[in-house]
């Protein structure tokens, strides 16, 4: 059996260290968070307020880890209501 030990990162520079800018990615949408989460059980590696998105908080994520979970999260997504 194969134990994979998490690493645990101190800060967001850190993290962009190990994994490079691009070998993460920040999720601001709570209901995607969620659903990564609950269905695929992969678990964001820093939470903090979004840079981007004023009054949000960033969930990043290894994006290797997301591929699966982005194509089902497209298929998937909720649709908004244009009125």
């Amino acid at each position: 059996m194969n134990v994979i030990k998490k690493q645990i990162f101190d800060s967001l520079d850190e993290i962009k260290e190990a994994f490079g800018e691009d070998g993460i990615i920040a999720i601001t949408e709570m209901k995607q968070v969620i659903f990564y989460i609950s269905r695929y059980n992969i678990q964001p590696i820093w939470i903090a307020p979004s840079e981007k998105n004023s009054g949000r908080m960033a969930y990043y994520f290894i994006k290797a880890e997301t591929k699966k979970p982005y194509a089902d999260w497209m298929q998937n997504r909720p649709k908004k209501n244009i009125s």
